[in-house]
């Protein structure tokens, strides 16, 4: 029994003596071969970058490593990083160079979004990786300024003037690549956020070609929807010539009216209000007759107040005459609307309806065959006082009925017109007429608008768009108070193609 005792205490003595054994420090001379150890490192990444759509981004990240090696390689990822975005939002790779030099489009990056863009170095000799990650935002340099609609080849294509007076060229092919424009017809836009519930509300832009119509993201200026998703029912012919929102004066703010479209000569319209689901423009509205025999002219006037007496007004181009547009059908003016001229019965060809310098007051320019009228309307009518006729005058203004181009100002009483390379001002109260700029002998005006207030300046503007066979150019006139434009324009803008159209994108 005791020596199976011994053996026992012995047995134990070894094991703790081996156990002892392995944790002694091993104090053994080996070789150990030192890896390359590589860190990426960048200023640029201390900060979030803004970039804006369009321009490229550029980064220069320095290697550095601890033993030097030829075999290297990189790799350049992207991934929407904003707050909405799901972490399992999908991963681009957009380069492998040691630098970035990569163009920021529509198709990858989107307007006002956050971006995470890492560059991945890798030694291929022993697959050890560093990585640099830099935080991106997508700046919205198209936010406010001029857009031009231009005829390119057999298609069309936008470019802006931005209030800090840059150009931007071909923006709708570089932000739209996928949907290309046909020929173009016109552009509006609208200083107020539409609540039509197809989207978030915001401002809209619409752009009217031969055979379709198209909404644009007002953030992203990218396509959204087509004529096709903007009615209920897509018309069976598609024509469009305008397409936009009536607005009336709430405080210093305009606020949504009415919605009207005019495709095929005829009328649509598109009513908000507190009624739930998406609203579209619907079927045509019939004429006070019950028909859809007339043919409305690409212009609507509308009242100021939401109490309008005449919401919105239109011309009827085949019956040459005025109809007041309800939410269901156009309406004739009531017989005591009319004294100076028939509301129902103009007999005349329409030139140009735009805002006069008083509030509610239209100006219709108008030719019976070849001499010129003015004819003033407003939208208001008091109720003992339902007369909506204001003046008909025969214009002293030479060539007018010829004009390429027509606007009206809405702070003194003039009009502007262009025939060939000439610009004459029209003033309502005194009946005259005066050339005010002529233009290089080459250039033909195509397209002129009024600003009456322009952004940090507190002046009115004039903007003149020509075209000479080969290049479009555009013209800045700063207007006085008397309506002058101080004897030459204060910018020139060149390398346009042939402007079709332009409107103001607030």
């Amino acid at each position: 029994m005791k020596a199976d005792y011994q053996k026992y205490i012995h047995a134990l003595l070894l094991l703790l003596l081996l156990v002892f054994a392995g944790c002694y420090k091993d104090q053994g001379n080996y070789d150990y071969k030192k890896i390359n150890e590589i860190s990426v490192t960048d200023a640029a990444a201390a900060q979030r970058i803004f970039i804006n759509q369009g321009d490229t981004l550029r980064l220069n990240p320095a290697v550095s490593q601890t033993i030097p090696s030829g075999d290297l390689s990189y790799a350049w990822f992207m991934y929407n990083n904003s707050p909405n975005s799901s972490y399992a939002m999908p991963r681009d790779t957009i380069a492998r160079t040691p630098n970035l030099v990569f163009r920021v489009t529509g198709d990858l990056f989107v307007l006002g979004e956050n971006y995470r863009v890492t560059v991945k170095v890798t030694d291929n000799k022993t697959g050890i990786s560093a990585v640099r990650q830099y935080d991106i935002t997508v700046a919205n340099k198209y936010a406010q300024g001029w857009m031009f609609l231009e005829e390119k080849g057999t298609g069309a294509d936008l470019s802006m003037i931005l209030p800090d007076n840059s150009v931007e060229h071909n923006i709708y092919s570089l932000l739209n690549p996928a949907a290309p424009l046909g020929k173009p017809v016109s552009i509006t836009t609208t200083r107020f956020d539409v609540t039509d519930d197809l989207s978030t509300p915001n401002r809209r832009i619409y752009i009217q070609t031969e055979s379709d119509a198209i909404e644009l993201s007002s953030l992203t200026l990218t396509k959204k929807f087509d004529i096709g998703y903007l009615f209920f029912a897509k018309p069976r012919i598609v024509k469009p010539t305008y397409i936009g929102w009536a607005a009336y004066i709430s405080g210093a703010s305009p606020w949504q009216r009415m919605g009207i479209a005019i495709n095929n000569g005829q009328v649509h319209t598109n009513l908000v209000g507190g009624f739930p689901g998406i609203k579209k423009w619907g079927e045509a509205i019939a004429n006070p007759a019950g028909v859809y025999d007339y043919d409305i002219a690409p212009y609507i006037a509308g009242g100021s107040t939401y109490a309008a007496t005449y919401p919105v007004v239109v011309y009827d181009k085949k019956y040459k005459r005025f109809y007041s547009v309800g939410s269901n059908a156009l309406t004739a003016f009531p017989a005591a609307a009319s004294t100076i001229f028939d509301m129902n019965n103009v007999g005349m060809d329409l030139l140009l309806l735009d805002s006069a310098n008083v509030t509610d007051r239209y100006n219709a320019v108008m030719k019976d065959g070849t001499t010129p009228y003015l004819l003033q309307f407003r939208t208001v009518a008091a109720t003992d006082d339902p007369v909506v006729t204001i003046a008909k005058v025969a214009m002293n203004a030479p060539g007018i009925v010829s004009a390429s181009a027509l606007a009206s100002s809405t702070l003194t009483p003039h009009i502007f017109y262009a025939v060939g390379n000439k610009l004459y001002k029209y003033e309502t109260t005194s009946n005259t007429t005066a050339e005010i700029f002529g233009f290089p002998a080459t250039e033909t005006i195509t397209r002129m608008d009024y600003l009456k207030a322009v952004s940090g300046t507190g002046q009115q503007r004039l903007v003149v768009a020509t075209w000479n066979g080969s290049e479009g150019k555009v013209y800045f006139f700063n207007v006085s108070a008397v309506g002058d434009l101080g004897g030459s324009y204060t910018h020139v803008f060149n390398g346009f193609n042939k402007i079709i159209d332009f409107a103001y994108k607030y």
